[in-house]
């Protein structure tokens, strides 16, 4: 083999090399910013949008509250439950605040681990207006897989289970 196609087959092997990193650059960033997305959609009351971070078929798993696993096969299934208490909510009475995140490939598929310390309220102010501590707060463990589906990296199955028990409790509002 000549000098010249020794250098230029080392070229095609390194322009190879930064355009697989910036590939995955790339769908880190969407995973990342889908991942968000849902935590900001769920604290704001904009359930009806959570499709938008889904797979048409996702399987959702929620084992952070009493009684038995929750369970959701699809999107439509998990917004439709969601959707439910928006009638009756006029202000945010939950409130996410994510840390230690990070997303690992294996065999070309990307797993997101993260904690989540979530705050709950049945109201958020009291009687007479004042703001009022949160009633529970946990914290848990988000895994989700992620897929590309039309183009788009969605999450294709979250579980979500406690790391330890309940953080703290409050008392109802006065």
């Amino acid at each position: 083999m000549s000098e010249n196609s020794a250098n230029l087959s080392e070229r095609k092997e390194v322009t190879s090399s930064n355009d697989e990193l910036l590939a995955t650059v790339a769908a880190e960033r969407e995973i990342y910013q889908t991942f968000y997305k849902f935590f900001r959609l769920v604290d704001t009351n904009r359930y009806e949008q959570l499709v938008e971070c889904f797979t048409k078929d996702a399987l959702i798993e929620y084992d952070v509250m009493p009684g038995p696993v929750q369970r959701f096969h699809g999107r439509d299934e998990f917004t439709a439950f969601m959707s439910r208490s928006l009638p009756w909510k006029r202000e945010p009475t939950v409130a996410h605040v994510l840390g230690q995140t990070i997303v690992e490939w294996t065999d070309g598929k990307p797993h997101v681990q993260a904690y989540a310390t979530v705050w709950h309220w049945s109201a958020t102010r009291t009687a007479d207006g004042r703001h009022r501590p949160a009633d529970w707060t946990v914290v848990g463990l988000v895994e989700d897989d992620f897929e590309q589906e039309d183009g788009r990296w969605l999450i294709s199955r979250r579980h979500v289970a406690p790391v330890a028990g309940l953080v703290a409790a409050g008392r109802g509002p006065m």
